[in-house]
């Protein structure tokens, strides 16, 4: 069987790196639809605290349309972030902590 053409989306770091064209075997899973990917995302988050990886669409319209879901995803975690640390009060409470890594962060001293 002929290879299929799909197109990788590539996260390091939490940032878009690339989106590439490339072929693949004809049994490779290749989403057929944002849902997926996006609930691939997410579990990435849990599981590594980041959004890195390589997701496969069968469009490059798909993987454009993710690429720019993961940055807004990012996007939001950061603006949560920022409220967050500018609604802090320091005084009260010296040492603050991203709550969206509540439990997975560990004091480095």
């Amino acid at each position: 069987m002929a290879a299929k053409r799909a197109y990788k989306v590539v996260v390091c770091n939490n940032l878009i790196a690339a989106i590439e064209s490339l072929e693949v075997a004809p049994e490779t899973e290749v989403a057929e639809d944002n849902l997926s990917a996006s609930l691939q995302l997410a579990q990435n988050f849990r599981r590594q605290n980041a959004i890195d990886g390589e997701y496969l669409f069968a469009s490059i319209h798909k993987a454009k349309d993710f690429a720019l879901v993961a940055l807004d995803f990012v996007k939001k975690l950061t603006e949560k972030s920022e409220q967050g640390l500018a609604a802090h009060n320091f005084y009260d409470q010296p040492t603050w902590r991203n709550p969206s890594l509540e439990g997975k962060q560990k004091l480095q001293h």
